[in-house]
């Protein structure tokens, strides 16, 4: 299982990464807003740069989500029916874990 606990743990490392991401983004288009409430540039290469980077990092970081938590699902489901096929009882594999 040490393949299944690797990806386990870039699936997790991917999470925060990603939750990360999405925070740049909202602090950046925070950072623009003038009084009224509206982005505002300092011209049109600069709006275009920032749509084109921000929409990135958007789309990456829900994809890193939904491969993190697919990773973590797969784990779950595979040490199930490993735990179902091996026929240990709760206490067994809680000694194995720990």
């Amino acid at each position: 299982m040490e393949d299944a606990e690797i990806a386990l743990m870039f699936s997790l490392l991917a999470i925060p990464v990603a939750i990360w991401l999405q925070l740049w983004v909202k602090n950046r288009r925070e950072n623009r807003k003038n009084v009224l409430g509206e982005e505002e540039f300092e011209n049109t290469a600069r709006a275009f740069v920032s749509i084109i980077l921000e929409g990135t990092a958007i789309v990456g970081g829900l994809i890193m989500i939904i491969m993190g938590s697919g990773g973590v699902i797969k784990y779950i489901i595979n040490f199930y029916t490993w735990w179902r096929r091996t026929g240990y009882s709760r206490s067994q594999i809680l000694e194995y874990l720990f």
